[in-house]
């Protein structure tokens, strides 16, 4: 009986030793898996932040030059009626745009426009508010005509030559007094 006993306890021993290896090897599994899918997850999570940081850093460009050439437009109905605060307050919202554009250091395809911008009209853009404060017609034409120019010849340099913009013509189809 004492063999049995001593034969009993050791299966048993070997038994739960084999268990407590078995379950050693399960937990390290279990740890290496863990620290797999951590892993994995910090990758999805550092991608999401790539992701969602590039779709921040992408600036509609074509949205702001459409708002300053409504503003040009505007501009030039204000200062044609010698409207000088709205013409001031367009001026202003012009200058505000191309801070914007020099502000998100735009590149456009291969061209840093934010350069451009800020090389090629902002400084047009402080002369003009300049014949805006002089509240001369003829001197207002002369900048805005300096502006307008500075403006085509960005879209030539940045190889968007086809934009050409130009003085308006006809206030008709604009829902606004400029008087």
């Amino acid at each position: 009986m004492k063999v049995s006993f001593a034969i009993l306890a050791t299966l048993c021993v070997v038994f739960f030793g084999f268990q407590q290896l078995r379950i050693n090897s399960l937990e390290d599994k279990i740890l290496e898996s863990s620290v797999e899918q951590q892993k994995a997850l910090q990758k999805i999570k550092d991608a999401d932040k790539e992701n969602s940081k590039t779709k921040e850093e992408h600036y509609e460009l074509a949205l702001a030059m459409a708002r300053m050439q409504t503003y040009m437009q505007k501009l030039h109905f204000a200062g044609q009626n010698e409207n000088w605060k709205l013409a001031e307050f367009y001026t202003h919202e012009l200058e505000e745009t191309m801070e914007d554009i020099i502000d998100h250091n735009v590149v456009d395809e291969g061209q840093e426009i934010s350069s451009l911008v800020k090389k090629m009209t902002f400084p047009n853009i402080e002369k003009l508010e300049k014949n805006i404060v002089s509240e001369d017609k003829a001197s207002f034409v002369e900048g805005y005509q300096l502006l307008l120019r500075s403006c085509n010849n960005c879209h030539v340099v940045s190889k968007h030559e086809f934009i050409k913009i130009t003085t308006p013509q006809n206030e008709g189809f604009i829902n606004q007094d400029f008087r």
